[in-house]
């Protein structure tokens, strides 16, 4: 059997964080042999990555990864992704046509087909997590005290949008009050006397650890069809 190497595209240090820390160790267990996190490139002259910037951007890093990895008789390689959907670029295919439809999984479900037939490549599992990285962190909302002592009753507000909600996922997208607005805001309280101050990279990663994939898979079904596709795969 060859070895199963999964590739993932990270938008930011925070979704790289997830990938190497909580990811990474349930894909080994679950038949996959090695992965890797890569943190998208923003600018090749300067060295730096990190931010999502446009649709060719994003292209251009995935070519160069499937370019550079060739399935031969001792490996076999699958490239997926890990982006927000909250300020997705607007170049992304079939973008302006995915804000007609209300329904947001039948809205992203037609960003990732139109990735992948724009990518064209078998090997490729687009994943857009909706509405942003934040939605896994509302699966653990009980775990933020222990990172950030004295922000309890400021999480209230926070379980009691997702016990209306009923869906991490679903937690909306606008600028002032998507899934990270509302937990900085939990966490900061009033900036101006801030004591302490979001740490989205390592709050992202412990409290997604705390939490567990299967825990996640199971609030989460966009997630879960995602880490589904890439077991299976």
């Amino acid at each position: 059997m060859k070895n199963k190497i999964v590739h993932v595209l990270c938008e930011g240090q925070t979704e790289q964080g997830f990938v190497e820390g909580v990811l990474k160790p349930y894909l080994l267990a679950n038949g996959v042999t090695s992965v890797k996190s890569i943190l998208i490139n923003t600018n090749k002259k300067k060295g730096t990555a990190g931010g999502m910037f446009s649709f060719n951007q994003v292209h251009s890093n995935l070519e160069i990864e499937r370019r550079t990895y060739v399935d031969n008789e001792y490996e076999r390689h699958i490239f997926t992704t890990m982006f927000d959907y909250y300020a997705l670029p607007s170049t992304f295919p079939e973008y302006d046509k995915s804000q007609n439809i209300a329904d947001k999984y039948e809205r992203i479900k037609l960003l990732e087909d139109s990735f992948a037939q724009y990518e064209n490549e078998v090997r490729f599992i687009p994943y857009i997590q909706l509405h942003e990285f934040e939605a896994l962190v509302f699966c653990g909302l009980d775990y933020l005290p222990e990172k950030y002592p004295g922000c309890e009753k400021r999480i209230k507000p926070l379980k009691d949008e997702l016990e209306k909600t009923g869906n991490p996922e679903l937690i909306n997208n606008n600028p002032n009050t998507a899934p990270s607005k509302r937990i900085i805001k939990a966490i900061e309280g009033n900036k101006a006397k801030a004591i302490c101050h979001y740490n989205k990279p390592m709050t992202g990663k412990y409290i997604t650890q705390r939490i567990g994939i299967e825990k996640l898979r199971e609030m989460c079904p966009h997630f879960n069809e995602w880490i589904e596709k890439i077991i299976l795969k």
